[in-house]
């Protein structure tokens, strides 16, 4: 009797063994979501997994600190600018008419006196006249320099005047002629429309423009922008500056003009800037001016997840929802903002330390994306989307 209870127990041991077997086989062929969901776990890569209360969950993140500022380009445009360093010229009349003569008994000289403005600005000075009748040679002094002595013709005109020998005010030009020995025949010059004509320059080589910028330390890339024109032919040095450092200096090609861009660095930007423009020569128009700024703040949030097609016809025929569900640290502060799924978007606004709203109808069949845009700094302890 012992012995057949013995055998009969070994039998239903090797039975259980064998059914265990045969679940464990059976568990393992099954599909990995299915195996899942029976066995009660989560799934890596994306898949869906079951908390038991909330039904399963699609995605869950911990987004932390959200700020309400999004990173953006400003760009802070400038006024346009005109540099030039130029040469003009201007004639300024010294007399109508006069002669000179001179014999044994009389020297007939003639003194013109003038005063010059803006003598630093001068860059050449001559003296031009109409000879009607000579003879003999010419005697030209400024300020008691020697400018011409001989036989003076319209060939040589006009008389270059030196330009160390000027002073402000109170110039003398001296005309005299040689001394002719003949007493009924003197040496003389008939002179008509006296001139002094001047070639002066006319410069504005330099213009600043400053902007402000709330956070230097922020910035992350800082452009300038402009487009130069050329109004003459003369190819200058541009120099450019900010806050008194150099940042770029190149001659200016005048047949290669096109719109510029010059990366700033942005150890160089302070709280008040100040840009410098400089050329040595010419005449540019420096326009369409402007500083692009990017910050460093990042992104809004964004986060995806997908629906398979199964899942999707039974949200779409209200078998199932789809719920988005944010859990914050403090149930005192005000938490705000927009959430984009797609192209839809609703606000929210809460002082609890949660909040859950049900995003069935704006799920599309595979990827879907959130984005939190929040007008208040606060912080996500989770964010959570599930079905149920």
């Amino acid at each position: 009797m012992k012995g057949k209870k013995a055998q009969s127990a070994v039998e239903v041991s090797v039975l259980i063994f064998l059914i265990a077997v045969a679940m464990v086989g059976y568990i393992i062929l099954l599909p990995q979501e299915d195996r899942a969901e029976l066995l009660g776990e989560s799934t890596v890569g994306g898949s869906s997994s079951s908390d038991g209360s909330s039904g399963t969950t699609l995605l869950s993140e911990s987004p932390g600190k959200v700020s309400s500022t999004k990173s953006t380009t400003q760009i802070r445009s400038l006024e346009p600018i005109r540099l030039y360093s130029t040469t003009k010229s201007t004639s300024k009349s010294l007399a109508s008419s006069l002669s000179v003569s001179r014999n044994i008994l009389q020297n007939n000289y003639k003194t013109i006196n003038f005063d010059i403005e803006n003598l630093e600005a001068i860059e050449g000075l001559e003296l031009l006249f109409l000879i009607s009748e000579s003879k003999g040679e010419m005697t030209v002094t400024l300020n008691e320099e020697i400018v011409y002595e001989g036989k003076l013709t319209s060939n040589e005109l006009p008389l270059e005047l030196p330009l160390d020998a000027l002073q402000a005010e109170d110039n003398e030009l001296k005309l005299s002629t040689n001394l002719a020995w003949n007493i009924f025949s003197p040496n003389f010059y008939l002179l008509q429309d006296i001139q002094l004509l001047q070639d002066y320059t006319v410069a504005d080589i330099s213009a600043t423009r400053t902007l402000s910028i709330e956070d230097p330390s922020e910035v992350n890339t800082a452009v300038l922008n402009y487009f130069i024109t050329c109004n003459t032919d003369e190819n200058g040095i541009l120099t450019i500056s900010l806050n008194s450092r150099e940042i770029f200096s190149d001659r200016i090609f005048c047949n290669y003009l096109n719109e510029r861009e010059l990366s700033i660095d942005e150890d160089y930007l302070q709280t008040s800037n100040t840009l410098k423009f400089e050329i040595t020569e010419g005449d540019y128009n420096i326009e369409e001016l402007d500083v692009s700024i990017k910050s460093k703040n990042k992104d809004y949030p964004r986060f995806t997840f997908d629906i398979d097609s199964d899942l999707y016809n039974e949200i779409l025929a209200g078998d199932k929802d789809v719920y988005l569900k944010m859990s914050f640290d403090d149930a005192i502060s005000e938490k705000s903002g927009t959430i984009l799924i797609q192209e839809y978007s609703f606000n929210f606004d809460t002082e609890s330390n949660s909040y859950e709203k049900k995003i069935s109808s704006y799920i599309d069949d595979g990827a879907n994306t959130i984005t939190l845009e929040p007008t208040a700094d606060y912080e996500i302890d989770n964010l959570k989307v599930y079905v149920k």
